[in-house]
């Protein structure tokens, strides 16, 4: 499974605000199909929905990539199983033949 990372991107995407001389207000004002809220979120670190956030790095001209983080996907096979499981060399005494 992958991640964007969103706390990375408020940073840049507000940085990148400051540099165009955005605040929300005139940023939802230039950019179509965002509201404040949406851009309020972005600056805080929180989730956006993959469509919103590409829009955002779209209007921005960040690159969207730069915050994806995939995560090392380990293969899951019978022989690795196998290799997991721990059986404990013990001796039993159950008190049976005494």
């Amino acid at each position: 499974m992958a991640d964007i990372a969103f706390d990375r991107f408020a940073a840049v995407f507000q940085a990148r605000l400051d540099e165009l001389h955005y605040s929300l207000r005139m940023a939802e004002e230039k950019w179509p199909d965002t509201d404040r809220a949406m851009l309020s979120r972005a600056v805080n670190g929180k989730t956006l929905s993959a469509g919103n956030y590409l829009l955002l790095c779209n209007y921005a001209g960040l690159d969207p990539y730069t915050w994806f983080e995939p995560r090392p996907h380990r293969r899951v096979t019978l022989k690795s199983i196998r290799e997991q499981l721990v059986t404990a060399p013990v001796t039993r005494e159950t008190g049976a033949g005494r």
